[in-house]
């Protein structure tokens, strides 16, 4: 039994201070109740003064009477019902209370505020006259003088003294920029001086170095075909069905001349004429429709059919032609810059060509020019934010105005995050130009199988595709002491 009584008793004293401690958010305040009538403000003031054991002064300009009945109420709260009720205004400075009226309080708060614009105006003066300023030079390593300053300044241009400033300078202080050394002497209060060189070490960083590798790639590939006939018929014969008529059959001409023998001068309507090998008449063509083949370039094959007597003549050539070719072109444009510093690097030529004005006629250029513009930034988690134009022009000869080449334009501009030595695709441009064409004599052209005869068909096709690929790396040993 002892021992239970001995467990209980130590049981109580760890449970009852628990319990007293948890006893929070209780206000420690005591309560009062109160009933007067047309009691005198100022005593029931210090009234309450004395039960929250605390110092009170009362001005001497506090008056009035004043009813109440308060019951079980703290003696904080029942003070302030009574100022309030009074028109009065209650002042707190560690354990004094001033009880004062609201024209004092207004007047006291005004003396305040202008002994404090008084003390601030006469710093202010201290500071024109120089007094409380220091100087100091910082030398800077990575950063311009003209950029740092502009960070101090609040990223707004010089200021005459005196003026308010968005920065960390105070009114009248100055930043002088000593640009053959690379150095900004700082004149301010010192607290400011201090503040800002503290600023200026933990900007001043070395920058980070980024280089831009840029692949344009440029493939073309171009298939052509072309297939065409010539050929002329002559035939001279009697018909008995006509009477013993002679009948010509032959291809197109014309007279262009007669001399005084009777000799008439002949000529192809479609200017071509085959001829038998090794002597003979010549025979105007029917059909001239050949491929447009030529040294290096396609094909013919021509065969000649006659009798003894040149009264049947056939001279027939077959042209074929197909073209196909691939191209692969490839620029890589390499760039280092630091960051948020745009870089351009670009190579080409400049085209001339002529405008005409009142003033005369001018030479100007137009510039074709293979070139990559990018401003790199380093993010925080490791991608680099690239804001890039590349581009590739060159002059077209083929297609030309006024007999001056024009430009082929073909660029790329992005703005893209991509992580440190990854390669993107920033564009692509895929054309594909497919064409056919047949030119013949209507109506004969489109007979089965025979139509060949009279027509001559071609077929190209051209495929160009573009891609532009971008790999920034962040140089990390371009400082390095290599001696």
């Amino acid at each position: 039994m002892t021992r239970k009584r001995v467990v209980l008793f130590f049981l109580l004293l760890l449970i009852i201070p628990l319990l007293c401690f948890g006893q929070t958010g209780k206000k420690a305040t005591s309560r009062v109740s109160f009933d007067f009538m047309d009691a005198d403000v100022r005593n029931v003031v210090r009234i309450l003064a004395e039960v929250a054991s605390k110092n009170i002064i009362i001005s001497d300009s506090v008056k009035g009477k004043i009813t109440m009945k308060l019951e079980n109420v703290y003696w904080d709260e029942a003070l302030d019902l009574v100022i309030e009720t009074a028109g009065l205004r209650k002042i707190e400075a560690d354990t004094v209370i001033r009880v004062v009226t609201s024209k004092e309080f207004e007047e006291d708060t005004k003396r305040r505020l202008l002994e404090r614009e008084s003390f601030r105006k006469d710093r202010l003066e201290r500071q024109k006259m120089g007094e409380e300023f220091i100087t100091e030079t910082v030398y800077l390593s990575y950063v311009s003088p003209a950029d740092m300053e502009r960070m101090l300044k609040g990223g707004e241009s010089a200021q005459a003294a005196g003026q308010q400033r968005k920065g960390f300078l105070s009114e009248y202080g100055q930043i002088t920029q000593v640009q053959w050394n690379n150095a900004l002497i700082i004149k301010d209060t010192r607290e400011n001086v201090t503040n800002m060189v503290r600023i200026i070490k933990e900007h001043d960083k070395k920058p980070n170095q980024i280089q831009i590798d840029c692949k344009i790639v440029q493939a073309t590939t171009n298939f052509s075909r072309e297939l065409g006939i010539q050929w002329g018929l002559s035939s001279n014969q009697t018909s008995k069905a006509l009477g013993n008529k002679e009948v010509l059959i032959t291809g197109g001409r014309r007279a262009t001349s007669v001399s005084d023998t009777g000799t008439t001068t002949i000529e192809s309507t479609v200017d071509m004429f085959g001829f038998r090998s090794g002597g003979g008449s010549a025979i105007p063509y029917n059909v001239n429709l050949p491929a447009a083949v030529g040294a290096g370039a396609g094909g013919t094959l021509g065969f000649f059919i006659g009798s003894a007597t040149d009264s049947f003549q056939l001279d027939v050539q077959l042209s074929a032609l197909e073209d196909e070719g691939k191209a692969k072109i490839l620029s890589n444009p390499k760039v280092i810059t630091s960051d948020n510093k745009k870089a351009i690097i670009q190579q080409g030529k400049s085209i001339p060509y002529k405008t005409f004005s009142n003033a005369g006629t001018q030479t100007q250029f137009a510039e074709a020019t293979l070139g990559l513009e990018v401003t790199p930034s380093v993010t925080k988690d490791g991608f680099i934010r690239l804001d890039i134009l590349a581009k590739k022009d060159s002059a077209d000869f083929v297609n030309t105005s006024g007999g001056e080449p024009t430009i082929d334009k073909k660029q790329a501009s992005t703005l893209l995050y991509v992580r440190d030595g990854e390669t993107a695709v920033i564009g692509g441009i895929y054309e594909r130009t497919e064409a056919s064409g047949e030119n013949g004599i209507p109506g004969l052209k489109n007979i089965p199988l025979l139509g060949w005869l009279f027509k001559v068909q071609t077929k190209t096709d051209e495929r160009t595709e573009l891609l532009i690929f971008i790999t920034p790396r962040v140089v990390k040993n371009l400082y390095t002491n290599e001696g």
